[in-house]
């Protein structure tokens, strides 16, 4: 657990193209609209995407790797997002998938320390595969969230996500199940949630809906309080409800749903 009383949560999963920075970026800030102090941390080094997310590309000064080496302080590298006084960002490097020589891992951990005086969840959103960076970042959560799609492949990278999480000692792993299609669950195409426990070995947090209104919205740099249907918006407020230890029916405030066959199947 962390020293201190902010929460560090780690966004992962082994598979790529699951919507791990999706997750981090609109929990994020449903956290901020629930009054926390909250933190994005982007360690995704090769392929950063947290500020296309959050439409604060043009912004972006310094990011994490200037504060590590101690260019700038971390007040200065950190965005705040328009939307959410609470909510701030700090950006990974671009177009820098190495880690900078020398010892990284006591200087990332130094730059966290100073973050946990400032915020009160620090999001930490991870590459999509099994490298050194995701077991580092593992080693500083107290919670993980393994992000996977409604498929699969992505079932699979979850379970092995899982694992790796394991050997790495996170003590509360919960499963984020992105892009969920319940159509394809009632005609059994799809696992439902019952199915998906079973193979991860996982409890599942969230379901976020397949929401093609928020695929098309971040690529403008919108979140779900602008651009996502009813259902996605609740499915993020619960999301953060349960982070912060909110206990929640899965599905609550959903509309037309077929709860317990989704479960159930």
């Amino acid at each position: 657990m962390s020293r201190k009383s902010c929460k560090i949560v780690l966004i992962t999963s082994c598979k790529g193209g699951v919507g791990k920075s999706t997750v981090t970026a609109n929990l994020a800030l449903a956290l901020a609209k629930r009054g926390k102090r909250v933190l994005a941390v982007d360690c995704d080094f090769s392929n950063r995407t947290l500020d296309l997310l959050f439409g604060c590309e043009d912004t972006v000064l310094y990011d994490l790797f200037d504060v590590i080496e101690e260019r700038v302080s971390l007040g200065e590298a950190l965005l705040r997002d328009t939307r959410a006084d609470e909510l701030q960002l700090l950006p990974a490097p671009f177009l820098h998938g190495e880690i900078p020589n020398g010892n990284f891992s006591d200087r990332f951990s130094a730059v966290l320390d100073e973050a946990q005086d400032l915020f009160d969840i620090i999001l930490i959103d991870t590459p999509g595969s099994a490298d050194a960076l995701l077991a580092l970042a593992a080693s500083f959560a107290d919670m993980a969230l393994i992000v996977t799609g409604h498929h699969p492949a992505a079932v699979r990278g979850a379970e092995k996500t899982g694992l790796l999480l394991d050997s790495r000692g996170v003590p509360s792993q919960y499963l984020v199940v992105n892009r969920f299609d319940s159509e394809a669950v009632l005609d059994g195409r799809r696992p439902g949630i019952n199915s998906i426990i079973d193979m991860t070995h996982t409890p599942i947090l969230g379901v976020i809906p397949d929401d093609r209104a928020l695929e098309l919205g971040q690529e403008s740099g919108k979140l779900y309080t602008e651009s996502a249907a009813r259902n996605t918006a609740c499915a993020f407020g619960n999301l953060a409800a349960r982070v912060i230890g909110e206990h929640i029916p899965l599905f609550a405030g959903f509309r037309r749903l077929r709860r317990r066959r989704l479960v159930e199947r």
